[in-house]
């Protein structure tokens, strides 16, 4: 039986763990999962990571599988971004924490999703580089593509029960899964949803990352945003959206 093979791969530290006198655990979200692995001596002064990796940094990780272990082997990691920004201002720490934290949670091992570390990526840096108070709206940017990447991005141009076209008493039904007119939406929470915050939601959710630098979202309407994000990921990413939107139409 052949020995398992060595890979390289991009990826960012979403969690660390100290591990006996000088390793660490290591978790990683890279463009093919989450992978989790054994930094043997990374703690050692003297030791191939110089005192260990830190949370928050991204780079290529030089892995080496273990047969029959659930962690593979991080032989070394050469940091291509410490993201030293994220360390020197509390709103982009925790905006950092907020995009590190969804990384944790919605990437799989084994399970490859290149889009959702693109956006992780995209999002850490623009918050490393630029003024802090686009942080939140970075954050909500970045929540957005994590939604589209994972097939949960919410129905906005039309009711997503009856699936006609928005008109009066619209709110947003976060257990179906987008905008709907009041009188379609049975369940769950149902806050109104005029047309600023709906062009404001769905601006975050289609264009480009450039376009906040040159047009940034007002206070009020990242606050809007913020509240509506923060009612639809818990259905999102936990399984809690009810039925198929194909099915509902049917």
């Amino acid at each position: 039986m052949s020995a398992p093979r060595g890979h390289r791969a991009e990826a960012i530290v979403v969690r660390t763990v100290d591990f006996a006198e000088t390793s660490q655990i290591v978790h990683l979200v890279t463009a093919a999962g989450l992978v989790s692995a054994l930094a043997k001596g990374a703690r050692a002064p003297k030791g191939a990571f110089q005192g260990g990796l830190t949370l928050g940094v991204m780079g290529e990780a030089d892995l080496l599988p273990r047969r029959g272990a659930e962690l593979e082997l991080l032989r070394a990691f050469r940091v291509s971004d410490g993201l030293r920004g994220l360390r020197d201002d509390l709103d982009r720490f925790a905006a950092g924490g907020r995009v590190l934290g969804l990384l944790r949670d919605v990437a799989r091992p084994g399970l490859r999703n290149e889009a959702l570390f693109r956006a992780g990526v995209t999002a850490l840096k623009a918050i490393s580089t630029t003024p802090p108070a686009l942080a939140p709206t970075w954050v909500l940017v970045f929540e957005a593509r994590a939604l589209a990447a994972s097939g949960h991005r919410p129905q906005l141009d039309a009711c997503i029960v009856c699936g006609d076209a928005l008109r009066r008493e619209v709110v947003f039904a976060p257990a179906l899964g987008g905008a709907a007119h009041r009188r379609c939406a049975e369940e769950g929470p149902r806050p109104s949803f005029p047309d600023g915050v709906r062009a404001a939601l769905s601006r975050v959710h289609s264009d480009r990352w450039a376009s906040f630098v040159a047009d940034p979202l007002p206070p009020a309407a990242v606050r809007a945003v913020r509240a509506l994000h923060d009612l639809f990921l818990p259905y999102a990413f936990e399984g809690s959206v009810t039925v198929s939107r194909a099915l509902r139409r049917g």
